[in-house]
């Protein structure tokens, strides 16, 4: 005859076995299988958290509903048109896991192979293309300079929040069609009068690095120009109408150099020419745009084949003073 076993002692395992599969199941269950709510705990828990930030609305993903979890929650709700009592029924949490997967599909799904017109659609970090590029050399016209490769990296996102946040532009560096149409339109209106001067180097060339930046640390003073490698003999050019005003030497200096005194009341000058700027003009000569005025050399106190370029108020050791030329110096590159 079998055994029997006493019922105080089955009774207690039973509903033992049974709480753990209870906890078990809520373990391991999807978001969706059951209402979610503060205090409670699970995969389920998690997986929420996980969606609900991945959507945009940011929580600790825990696994724990927290009182923290269920303000988000309620947050999340309000702004998507759901419920709004920070509990998650079955059909809330199966309206979350699908929303987060169809965002997935989404950003899964390869940009067309196709050229877009500047303006044809919204650009944002990522993308690639014709518009891209236009974009960059856009703004890079109107002074914020980016590099123009026509891949939107997180360094043109950098420089357009840049832009945007010191010209009255909503800044989130994400470029809509209404915002291009103000930045082209921008760009526009600065070249109808930028146009009137060009880059001074007619040739490959190079800003260098923090050593030769206006205003850079030097022996006993501060660099008063821009310097820009270019190989020897790279011809320089007056970057606006003007009058030469002086065509000089200078030993242990500025060797070769000559100062054009611009028709915008600003002057340029050039150092370290290969030879005397005589070969191309004459001091009190008027000079055009773009026309030749020297050949980028290593003359005077040099270490290398560049220009040394300067800007300053009329006129030059005359009443004027020098200013930082690189803003102006990269937006005639541009284009140039």
């Amino acid at each position: 005859m079998r055994p029997s076993i006493p019922t105080r002692i089955f009774t207690p395992l039973a509903a033992s076995l049974a709480l753990l599969m209870v906890f078990a199941g809520a373990a391991f269950a999807s978001l969706g299988d059951r209402t979610l709510r503060e205090g409670m705990e699970g995969d389920d828990v998690m997986e929420l958290q996980r969606e609900v930030t991945y959507l945009g609305y940011p929580t600790p993903r825990t696994g724990s509903f927290t009182s923290g979890t269920k303000g988000d929650v309620t947050y999340y709700e309000r702004a998507t048109g759901l419920m709004v009592d920070g509990v998650v029924s079955e059909g809330e949490g199966a309206t979350i896991a699908r929303r987060a997967d169809e965002k997935r599909a989404r950003e899964a799904e390869p940009e067309p192979e196709r050229s877009y017109r500047y303006g044809e659609r919204t650009l944002r970090m990522g993308l690639r293309g014709d518009d891209v590029l236009t974009l960059q050399k856009l703004v890079t016209t109107l002074g914020y300079f980016t590099p123009r490769t026509g891949s939107f990296t997180s360094r043109t996102k950098s420089d357009i929040i840049n832009y945007e946040r010191k010209t009255g532009l909503t800044v989130n560096g994400v470029v809509g069609r209404s915002e291009q149409a103000t930045i082209k339109r921008r760009a526009a209106e600065r070249s109808s009068t930028s146009r009137r001067h060009v880059f001074p180097i007619k040739g490959l060339h190079s800003y260098g690095g923090s050593g030769s930046l206006y205003g850079a640390p030097r022996s006993g003073h501060r660099h008063g120009g821009q310097d820009m490698a270019a190989s020897s003999g790279t011809p320089l050019v007056a970057v606006t109408n003007g009058r030469v005003s002086q065509v000089r030497y200078q030993a242990g200096g500025a060797g070769y150099y000559v100062v054009i005194q611009g028709d915008d009341r600003t002057d340029y000058v050039y150092m370290h020419l290969r030879e005397s700027a005589s070969a191309f003009v004459s001091s009190g000569q008027r000079v055009r745009t773009g026309q030749q005025v020297g050949r980028v050399g290593s003359t005077g106190a040099s270490s290398g084949p560049h220009l040394h370029f300067e800007m300053w108020t009329a006129h030059w050791f005359a009443g004027g003073h020098r200013f930082d030329p690189l803003p102006s110096l990269k937006r005639w590159d541009a284009y140039s």
